[in-house]
């Protein structure tokens, strides 16, 4: 048996994995619940608002380059190393920074760095849990952030109301802090070898021949454009139309967080009996339920059905995202497929932030999100015949 799933190791590292997934869980829910929102109410634009949803994105944009230069390096030490890094530049700057922008720009210098370690975090995923045991061991640690998340969001929105946003910032950052360093602490026994690095048109040639998976990478390409404009839109919507509170608005966040817990375990058991592909079309359709319910919300509190199925939709997609490279990738070229999803992704993300503040600059909010269902609608109805058409398992 591999020294690395020995069943103490195993435990150890498990037990260091949801320590540091309990602390990032505090970080991240404030970092993403309430960045955009302050940002606007300390009189961002549009397009500053744009550079914090696309921030997580332009990482995936940079992290073939990353992964490239830490290539050869411990995985254990790329990922503490970076999210470490990643924690305490946003401590810094978020103390330092003195205007809307700053704190965007804060934001994507924080997540070029944390997504930098996505190629050696998968990798070490599969050296340190067992086949048998590793879906359910990251489902778990996930569940923890998730509970942690759900604390802080709520906690958060009731400070950011009466001191200022940087201070509860630092805090959240200063909370994660220890969760990454643990990281150091994974016992892991050397790294497998590292193939052969191809070139990017040739990993793209192959990829692209895959004609079910090309299919797919396209569909959910012209999908997510549509669905990251309406994430855009969506704090703009919350403070200049709604006029939700941080308290409310952290509250909307627990409920996401506390729906995801649920969400985990039952998208789970779905793709362990099912296929990961069909799962993926369920929850494109559901995902169009969100940008309706803000069209359709009369009153602050009609958002808080939003929040839940919110919450459905974002535990799907996570667990997707690798599932469905699992399912449909031939098993020596997964990281190459991965590889073309997360550059995808990365560009998709990057531009759709931007599509809609210049679309904002000329329509109201509503008409915005109305504008991008016309444009998810068609797409999760090609999705579902991608869906259809791949082999189940």
């Amino acid at each position: 048996m591999d020294g690395n799933w020995a069943p103490s190791r195993v435990r150890r590292n498990f037990r260091i994995d949801t320590f540091s997934a309990i602390c990032g869980g505090v970080y991240i829910a404030v970092l993403v619940t309430f960045m955009p929102i302050v940002v606007r109410r300390l009189g961002g634009s549009t397009t500053d608002v744009a550079i914090v949803i696309a921030a997580p994105f332009v990482g995936h944009l940079l992290s073939p380059i990353s992964a490239y230069l830490l290539m050869g390096f411990p995985q254990v030490r790329v990922v503490a190393g970076t999210v470490t890094l990643a924690r305490a530049t946003f401590l810094a700057g978020v103390l330092v920074a003195a205007t809307p922008l700053m704190l965007a720009m804060t934001t994507v210098v924080t997540f070029v760095i944390s997504v930098a370690n996505i190629s050696a975090y998968t990798a070490l995923m599969h050296g340190i849990y067992p086949d048998r045991e590793r879906a359910s061991a990251m489902a778990n640690v996930r569940i923890g952030g998730a509970i942690a998340g759900i604390a802080a969001a709520a906690v958060a929105g009731t400070f950011i109301d009466v001191i200022p946003a940087s201070w509860v910032f630092a805090a959240a950052a200063l909370v994660g802090l220890p969760g990454a360093a643990a990281f150091f602490l994974v016992r892991y026994d050397g790294s497998a070898k590292v193939a052969t690095r191809r070139s990017l048109v040739t990993i793209a040639r192959d990829v692209w021949a895959d004609h079910k998976y090309r299919r797919l990478l396209l569909s959910f390409t012209v999908f997510g454009i549509g669905n990251l404009i309406n994430v855009a839109v969506y704090p703009i919507l919350l403070v200049d139309h709604f006029n939700a509170s941080n308290s409310f608005i952290g509250a909307m966040s627990a409920v996401s967080s506390a729906t995801m817990i649920v969400a985990y375990l039952v998208w789970g058991r779905m793709i362990d009996r099912g296929s990961s592909i069909r799962l993926t079309l369920l929850n494109t359709v559901v995902t169009l339920l969100v940008p309706i319910g803000y069209i359709a919300a009369a009153d602050v509190w009609l958002l808080i059905p939003v929040a839940v199925v919110a919450g459905i939709v974002n535990a799907g997609g996570e667990i997707t995202f690798f599932t469905n490279i699992v399912q449909i990738a031939p098993r020596d070229k997964i990281g190459e497929y991965a590889t073309a999803q997360s550059l995808l992704m990365g560009l998709r993300g990057t531009a759709a932030p931007f599509v809609a503040a210049a679309l904002l600059g000329v329509a109201d909010p509503r008409v915005v999100l109305l504008i991008a269902v016309r444009l998810l609608a068609p797409t999760a109805m090609q999705s579902s015949r991608v869906a259809l058409e791949s082999p189940a398992d």
